[in-house]
């Protein structure tokens, strides 16, 4: 990794273990045994640190979460899947997510922006689900009871499990949480859709 990588990369696992609000640039400095100055000639500040752990977590979820026009009730799930694995790796920006909008004016502006593809992305999924036979025709009301309770899960299921289920490991948190959104879906499945969320619940 160049000096760069390895700073957001020790910032993340502090930010991880300690929380964003809780660790100074100094104290990231001594972490990486070197001159607070080596930290601020690429990070002026702990807000553009802050920007450039979001950015990461933007981009490798937009790698994830893809508008699919051949998309089945399995390959949603599994998309979800992954998309969580990569919110628990950026998990500090989630537990201190209303904190860090109202300090920061450049990350609530850009969240807007990134909030509105997310949206724009599950709708047409859902669209494709419904398309495909894996999901039946919605009306305007059951889905954007759909999309704000899809938005609801992606955004806060880990501080909920930071509360309720911090002795479960990772993999069993998420596990847990991808049931919940899979029985979301449930009451909108038509018999196909209903038979590739038994095969995952199953799992």
């Amino acid at each position: 990794m160049s000096k760069e990588e390895q700073i957001v990369a020790k910032a993340l696992a502090l930010f991880n273990e300690k929380g964003i609000e809780y660790v100074g640039m100094r104290e990231l400095a001594a972490e990486l045994n070197t001159k607070l100055g080596n930290i601020t000639y690429y990070f002026p500040t702990k807000e553009d640190l802050i920007l450039r752990v979001s950015a990461s977590l933007s981009e490798a979820n937009s790698n994830i979460l893809q508008v699919d026009a051949s998309i089945t009730m399995k390959s949603y799930l599994e998309m979800t899947h992954r998309h969580f694995e990569c919110q628990y790796q950026f998990r500090c920006v989630f537990l201190s997510f209303v904190h860090l909008k109202k300090q920061y004016p450049k990350l609530s502006a850009r969240y807007k922006k990134t909030e509105d593809q997310r949206k724009k992305t599950t709708v047409s999924n859902i669209d494709y689900l419904v398309q495909n036979k894996y999901l039946r025709k919605l009306t305007y009301h059951e889905s954007d009871f759909l999309l704000s309770a899809i938005s609801l899960l992606s955004r806060f299921w880990i501080s909920e499990a930071a509360i309720s289920f911090s002795s479960l490991k990772p993999t069993e948190q998420i596990k847990h949480y991808i049931s919940i959104f899979a029985h979301l879906l449930f009451p909108y499945c038509t018999a196909k859709g209903r038979k590739d969320l038994f095969e995952i619940l199953d799992k």
